[in-house]
């Protein structure tokens, strides 16, 4: 896979402002940080070969409180019996974050003066014969007095992979294109984020 960089614009607190996404395949676990988790008995070559996403805000005409924003990811799992099944034996999404956001009941993955976001997946097949992971990541605004503590669809993107255990033994990994994504996708998020972060008010 080759990688790649797309730019986004986005529009917040009445500045102009460009994204840029970097999407490349793991060679590296080094690089994607894996290494980190090796003392813990985590064999890191295993994140080999899965896609990694880094985005950041590129340009932006704004500075200081302006630049406050977050992201969001949802997750999409479409978990299969069979590696040849047609119909996926479960359809789940959640909002991807740390324990800690969740269990105090915060829906971003990052935020920041500006933030960004980097993601790195591996090995979530957890028995399953195939998977398809599917990830829709939203910039958006950061809720505060300024914009009446709402969180607001700035930009979106849509990446991940497939993985299964071939025939031989070996798990097989097949990354998604990038692809852009409009405000239509976030739209269709809101009930999930509304169902599990009902404290915050998501803008449609």
């Amino acid at each position: 896979m080759k990688t790649t960089c797309k730019d986004m614009p986005f529009q917040l607190n009445g500045y102009g402002g460009v994204l840029q996404v970097i999407y490349e395949e793991n060679r590296s676990t080094h690089r994607s940080g894996f290494d980190l988790f090796e003392r813990l008995g985590f064999d890191s070559q295993r994140c080999i070969g899965y896609p990694t996403m880094r985005a950041f805000v590129k340009n932006y005409g704004g500075t200081g409180y302006y630049t406050i924003s977050a992201w969001i990811q949802i997750i999409t799992s479409l978990r299969y019996a069979s590696q040849d099944g047609e119909d996926a034996a479960e359809v789940v999404s959640e909002i991807d974050r740390c324990e800690t956001m969740a269990a105090c009941g915060v829906p971003f993955f990052a935020h920041g003066y500006p933030t960004a976001i980097y993601d790195a997946p591996c090995d979530n097949l957890r028995g399953s014969s195939r998977l398809e992971w599917i990830a829709d990541t939203f910039f958006v605004t950061y809720p505060s007095r300024i914009n009446d503590d709402c969180i607001a669809y700035l930009a979106g993107f849509r990446w991940g992979y497939d993985e299964w255990d071939d025939t031989d033994g070996q798990r097989r990994v097949s990354i998604r294109p990038l692809q852009k994504t409009n405000r239509s996708v976030w739209q269709h998020f809101v009930p999930v984020m509304e169902q599990h972060c009902p404290r915050w008010t998501f803008q449609r």
